[in-house]
């Protein structure tokens, strides 16, 4: 099972002022007067750099360990599946109106699952199933 877990490096800028970066994600930058408190931002910030990855169906880079000097920082579960199910229909030359005929939905809710908006995390769930993934969640 792939964990969707991206290392992140913490420099202090300034004193008082911590960036946080991604190597494989150089479009999720933050920060905070901590390192407790940019590293409390940082996995939003990688959502929504991942996000914009899938607006634009470019391909999200794959994440890796985190050396000594780097955080772990974990995507989000919702964004983490729509990364699995955009591959997996790549992977599999599956279109949107191939998923929609086979969840017996219309289109738009294909697209509503891939962008994120007005669809649910169970829609998603169900869009894996469609594709042949059973996923499971686990702490």
């Amino acid at each position: 099972m792939e964990l969707f877990s991206y290392p992140a490096t913490v420099e202090e800028i300034v004193p008082g002022d911590f960036l946080v970066r991604f190597v494989e994600v150089p479009e999720a930058i933050t920060g905070g007067d901590t390192v407790e408190e940019a590293l409390a931002n940082a996995p939003d910030a990688l959502a929504c750099a991942i996000e914009g990855y899938l607006e634009r169906d470019w391909t999200v880079p794959a994440p890796r360990p985190a050396k000594d000097h780097e955080y772990p920082i974990s995507l989000d579960p919702e964004t983490a599946a729509r990364v699995v199910l955009r591959r997996a229909m790549k992977e599999l030359g599956i279109s949107n109106v191939t998923l929609a005929r086979r969840m017996k939905r219309d289109e738009k809710a294909v697209r509503r699952i891939l962008s994120g908006r007005h669809a649910s995390f169970s829609m998603t769930l169900d869009a894996l199933k469609a594709v042949g993934l059973h996923p499971a969640l686990s702490v």
